[in-house]
């Protein structure tokens, strides 16, 4: 319909253009021999009749012209706007679907429903990738992406720190540029289904395993800490109600890393756990509270701030350090080593 429009439209044109310089010439031919500086003006009857009715007419063809070309120009333009739209949109996903298979493929699988990257601690542990086509039935109703279209593009500006997913954006040191990013979000978006398969309950996992299987990464082994904060007084900081509703909604910080929720939203289908097998880990997580809490155990303690523990990046980190003995007990230990009492 746009191509006839314009097609119209410019044989009008061109036949206007024409006519102006048939009339053109045929005005000239009386006064070629003449200088156009010394031609003899229109007379008065001229003026009132032949010309005015010329400048008329030519003004009813220019009226009629755009009395015609406007409107078929605004009911035409829904149809050339949608199918600019259509045409930009087809674009961009064919540019995400190209990108997406180059960067991304690799860890979240060829459609996008996961995979797997190697540890960014062992190299030869597989750290589980999410499955890119779930994300709105996920995170639907949840604070944590009230936005979606937003919350995935700003994961693949930033990445996720402490995991496998790197920042792509150019703007936080990665290879792409806003677009690229937009267009991956495009292919992403299009990916969607309308319903995610409820996860495995765990009802038969303990809350040790559980632990072992999803915290240790950030809290480590012994809830000494890692990424996340030492999980060692916990329950000083915080009573259970409040230790659990931090699982099931995770914690979001301003510097990108933050706390996967284990409930309302999640990142990997086979770890939306209930309240039942949360309250699980809770269980194991008192259970392992030391006897005497060190120091400082109800407020939140920077991880490894001594460089880690042994064993950690190389075999290098802190030691327990050795127990200070006073005078007293010094003496004890000595007599009893020489079979002696004090």
């Amino acid at each position: 319909m746009t191509a006839i429009i314009i097609g119209v439209l410019a044989a009008a044109a061109l036949l206007v253009l024409v006519l102006l310089l048939v009339n053109a010439q045929r005005g000239r031919r009386r006064y070629e021999d003449i200088a156009p500086a010394m031609r003899p003006g229109y007379s008065d009857e001229e003026l009132e009749r032949k010309v005015l009715e010329r400048y008329m007419g030519w003004g009813i063809v220019f009226t009629a012209f755009f009395a015609i070309f406007l409107p078929l120009y605004w009911l035409n333009e829904p149809n050339r706007q949608t199918s600019f739209t259509e045409a930009a949109a087809v674009a961009s996903y064919e540019r995400g679907h190209d990108l997406y298979v180059e960067n991304c493929a690799l860890c979240h699988g060829a459609e996008g429903k996961g995979g797997g990257a190697s540890s960014t601690y062992d190299p030869t542990d597989s750290w589980p990738a999410p499955n890119l086509t779930t994300i709105a039935v996920r995170y639907d109703g949840t604070p944590v992406a009230q936005d979606i279209r937003d919350y995935i593009e700003t994961t693949i500006h930033r990445g996720r720190p402490g995991t496998p997913m790197p920042a792509w954006g150019a703007e936080y040191g990665g290879p792409m540029t806003d677009q690229q990013v937009s267009d991956i979000t495009d292919w992403i978006l299009l990916q969607q289904v309308e319903e995610a398969a409820e996860a495995d309950p765990a009802s038969n996992v303990s809350g040790e395993e559980l632990y072992q299987q999803n915290c240790t990464k950030c809290h480590g082994e012994e809830l000494e800490g890692f990424i996340g904060p030492s999980l060692v007084g916990v329950f000083e900081r915080h009573n259970r109600q409040t230790v659990l509703g931090i699982l099931q909604n995770g914690i979001y910080l301003a510097n990108g890393v933050s706390m996967p929720p284990w409930q309302t939203g999640y990142m990997y289908e086979d770890t939306r756990y209930t309240d039942s097998a949360l309250n699980r880990i809770i269980d194991y997580l008192e259970d392992e509270q030391p006897a005497v809490l060190p120091e400082g155990s109800d407020q939140y303690r920077t991880p490894y701030a001594d460089g880690g523990p042994r064993d950690e990046a190389g075999g290098e980190g802190r030691t327990a350090p050795e127990p200070e003995l006073d005078e007293g007990q010094d003496a004890e230990e000595d007599a009893e080593e020489s079979g002696g009492s004090v």
